[in-house]
């Protein structure tokens, strides 16, 4: 089992506790950021059981213990802070700048090689397959998010598949979002400070049963509970905004593995929208 993923984990064998193990992962999941700094009698106490109890829990789904699961609730939401104080975490004991410039590269470089190794090409080609099914693929991301969004709505609008931003530069429209059916997809990208607007398109297109694809930072959040495909990415970096290497690789990755998967047939339809632009092109 992979440890990062205590919040997937608990969505994926929660049929598979005992009640009082239900209630424990219920209450878990409703009050992460305070679990992560109880003990197993504090938590114990809060939900009407015995510490031994949350440490069966704990055990239940592959943790030595409760300290070991607390331990990755903390490392899930370590990117909560506001982006000064992640800012000043980060920079207080660097000499000068280009002590900075270096620590930022060569971070960027670690979490990109980190997610290169551990890639899931199932959860990939999962991806792919709900993205080829949908009728309509809607977007969103607000804010710097919408960097990813802008990027793969070009690319998915031209290689033939029906596309609706309900974000374009960042800012969204989220009326555009109430023709969504069970038949179509929804592709939210959000990272700290997360966005309401973000969680209010997946609330929605949970509740009118459409596929949710999301691209964020923990399977610790809202947004990521209620989806059905989740690509948790590492963001953080020594600056007071999030880093895009990582995301911006996955896009990469999953416009190709899209590509490939009817690489004629897009080609085709490629080459013809390329074309039919050029008649927008300012002539020089």
């Amino acid at each position: 089992m992979n440890k990062n993923n205590v919040f997937l984990d608990l969505k994926e064998n929660y049929n598979k506790l005992t009640g009082s193990q239900k209630n424990i992962g219920q209450y878990v999941l409703d009050n992460y950021k305070e679990v992560a700094f109880m003990s197993a009698i504090e938590l114990g106490e809060k939900v009407g059981v015995s510490d031994a109890t949350i440490i069966r829990f704990a055990r239940s789904i592959g943790y030595s213990g409760f300290a070991e699961l607390r331990k990755q609730i903390r490392e899930g939401i370590k990117n909560f802070d506001p982006p000064h104080k992640r800012l000043s975490q980060s920079v207080d004991d660097l000499q000068n700048e280009n002590d900075l410039i270096s620590q930022v590269g060569k971070k960027d470089l670690k979490n990109l090689e980190e997610f290169l190794v551990n890639l899931d090409m199932d959860k990939i080609n999962q991806a792919v397959d709900e993205i080829y099914k949908a009728n309509i693929i809607y977007l969103i991301g607000a804010g710097s998010s919408g960097v990813l969004i802008d990027f793969l709505a070009l690319h998915l609008r031209r290689m033939g598949f029906r596309v609706l931003a309900l974000s374009e530069g960042g800012v969204a429209s989220i009326e555009k979002i109430i023709p969504i059916t069970e038949n179509d997809l929804l592709i939210a990208c959000s990272f700290p400070r997360y966005s309401k607007i973000t969680f209010g398109a997946i609330d929605f297109a949970k509740q009118k049963a459409a596929k949710i694809l999301s691209i964020t930072d923990s399977y610790f959040s809202t947004m990521s509970m209620n989806s059905d495909i989740v690509f948790s990415l590492k963001i953080d970096n020594s600056t007071f905004f999030n880093s895009y290497v990582v995301p911006m690789e996955l896009c990469n990755i999953l416009t190709m593995s899209i590509l490939e998967r009817s690489k004629e047939k897009i080609y085709v339809t490629l080459k013809e929208n390329i074309q039919n632009m050029e008649m927008f092109r300012e002539k020089l």
